[in-house]
């Protein structure tokens, strides 16, 4: 099977003030990872109460061809304290006098405060050197574009402070919309009404999504995919501000023909400085099925 494993068996550079640390929601692709130092601690899916590490024994493209073949109700979960604990000690070993952990909304997620407790823990360990957890507020590449920012400051040899505020900056300038292929799994977490999934599925409804205040929350709708993926580009457009440096990643949850038409309407409208490809994270994806398709920016 094939995949993407940017775990924490890449330990940071021993010789970086800071190590930066996120979790596998933020979908930082794995050689950028390796690049920045990024240690990645992996949520949970579980399938039938079998546990799956996400992005490690479980690929995302794996999880949406079992739940559009199989019925199966897959569930998630947040690093253990043991996961966090592991995870912060590892850096401080390996020499960082310091570490900042980037995590998923606390409105999304009890990980952040298991991660605050295993901070604290951890400190009294080691007295003489500080963690800090940053709830990011956001989630998927939004949150892994903030990491990404602050590993180039750590790379840079900024301490804690100046990384943690070119984290806070960048938090700022980054967002995602993305639009589902059916409401079916909303739904069935009971974050929309029954009423409201059988008349979005009759008029072919698709709903345009993004994070705002830490929760996901719809910010258009549109009638038909073409309209959906339009008005996806059209929300980022809005979004990025007169702008030297854009980021952009396409995320797709076994959606990859809706993802290709997104790149191209995107790059009609947008000239990006670079562009990611991305499977949607599985943790979110158990709640918004198959078929999302979505385009995360960061801009300067």
């Amino acid at each position: 099977m094939d995949i993407t494993d940017n775990t924490l068996k890449e330990i940071p550079n021993s010789e970086q003030n800071v190590a930066v640390v996120t979790d596998s929601v933020a979908q930082v692709p794995a050689e950028v990872a390796r690049e920045l130092d990024i240690s990645v601690i992996p949520f949970t899916v579980s399938i039938d109460r079998q546990p799956y590490l996400d992005g490690i024994d479980l690929a995302p493209h794996e999880l949406y061809r079992r739940m559009r073949l199989e019925d199966i109700m897959p569930t998630t979960a947040a690093p253990s304290l043991g996961q966090y604990l592991q995870a912060f000690e590892a850096c401080l070993r390996a020499g960082a006098q310091t570490v900042l952990y980037v995590a998923l909304s606390s409105k999304l997620s009890s990980g952040y405060s298991t991660a605050c407790h295993a901070a604290k823990m951890v400190q009294e360990e080691f007295p003489d050197r500080i963690v800090e957890v940053m709830d990011s507020q956001l989630a998927t590449i939004s949150q892994g574009f903030v990491a990404m920012a602050a590993a180039r400051a750590a790379k840079q040899g900024k301490p804690l402070a100046e990384v943690k505020q070119v984290a806070e900056d960048a938090e700022q300038r980054v967002g995602f919309a993305a639009t589902l292929e059916t409401l079916e799994y909303l739904a069935r977490g009971g974050r929309i009404g029954k009423a409201a999934f059988m008349l979005g599925n009759l008029i072919k409804i698709k709903p345009i999504l993004t994070l705002q205040g830490g929760e996901v929350m719809p910010v258009g709708r549109a009638g038909g995919e073409t309209h959906a993926l339009q008005a996806i580009v059209d929300y980022v457009v809005r979004q990025v501000d007169d702008y030297r440096v854009l980021d952009l990643a396409i995320m797709e949850a076994d959606a990859q023909e809706q993802a290709a038409r997104l790149e191209e309407l995107a790059l009609q409208k947008l000239r990006p400085t670079q562009i990611f490809h991305t499977e949607f994270t599985p943790v979110m994806g158990v709640h918004t099925g198959p078929g999302l398709v979505g385009l995360g920016y960061y801009y300067e």
